[in-house]
């Protein structure tokens, strides 16, 4: 067998061992633990199959192999009531902790390819023109009480990158965060709305607003920013919106903008991700063209 086919049947094996195990009485339990720690033989599976698979499959493997049976319903138990274990950091990798489990290979309980981003939009409101942001985000499963979050927008089209340190709020050790955001420094562009967490040298980074707060009210309607406010930002400051682009893309420096702007928020793609959409103001149409208009009707 293929080391590829033979991570493809230790896959679909082992995501068997989920609900549908603990309803199986227990004769049933014992022939397929008996089946799968053949499959598994006495060494276990090789180190580059067991990189190939999830740390919760790695764990089911090692709770099969060693006949901890109680162990993995446990494991099986927390995961299908959405309890999540804790994590340790160390040289910058992050692991799963497993209090009930132990011996259990560093390699196995190796997570930092799988941990993310927990966060969550509570509030976007606009005060003199400038936008503000509520909400929390923290690396998934590591707990600390220092928490660094930034707010990061980058225009979808020229890849122009603005980044913002959000403040601390509350005693959340920096989780829950306010950040400011000004239209006027942005310029145009359709300014997708990023979050980023860091805690113990682990950062992790996901499109923000998909998750929302359960008070959370979008309001879309559009903000002017006026012709001489965006033209009063310090050249040095607009310059920062531009100065974290992909090297590999040219993006223009921003130049001051011939009309007034405006700015509206929008909830977009399937996962309601929050976009920052600014622009050049639309004009209302003057008084006498739309009364030319009505008499052509």
């Amino acid at each position: 067998m293929t080391p590829d086919c033979t991570i493809s049947v230790l896959h679909d094996v082992l995501r068997g061992y989920d609900r549908r195990f603990l309803e199986l009485d227990r004769a049933e339990q014992d022939r397929l633990l008996d089946e799968t720690r053949r499959f598994l033989g006495e060494s276990g599976p090789s180190e580059e199959t067991r990189a190939a698979l999830p740390s919760a499959y790695r764990l089911r493997a090692f709770c099969i192999q060693r006949g901890l049976r109680d162990e993995l319903e446990r494991l099986i138990r927390d995961e299908a009531a959405g309890v999540a274990g804790g994590a340790v950091v160390v040289g910058g990798r992050v692991y799963a902790v497993y209090p009930y489990l132990r011996g259990v290979p560093r390699q196995d309980a190796d997570i930092t390819a799988e941990v993310g981003v927990d966060h969550r939009l509570d509030a976007a409101s606009w005060k003199n023109g400038r936008l503000r942001l509520v909400g929390r985000a923290a690396v998934e499963r590591v707990e600390t009480r220092r928490t660094t979050v930034e707010v990061l927008l980058r225009d979808r089209d020229a890849g122009a990158e603005h980044r913002i340190a959000a403040e601390p709020t509350g005693d959340g050790g920096g989780e829950a965060f306010s950040a400011v955001a000004d239209p006027a420094v942005l310029g145009p562009g359709r300014w997708d709305v990023h979050v980023a967490a860091s805690a113990l040298g682990v950062t992790r980074e996901a499109r923000f607003g998909g998750v929302r707060g359960p008070a959370f009210k979008l309001d879309e309607t559009p903000r002017a920013i006026p012709l001489e406010l965006a033209r009063a930002v310090p050249a040095q400051e607009a310059q920062t919106a531009t100065a974290q682009a992909a090297p590999s893309q040219a993006v223009p420096s921003q130049a001051a903008p011939a009309q007034d702007l405006e700015a509206r928020l929008h909830l977009t793609g399937s996962g309601g991700h929050l976009t920052l959409l600014v622009g050049a103001a639309t004009r209302p149409m003057p008084l006498r063209t739309r009364i030319r208009r009505r008499l052509a009707r």
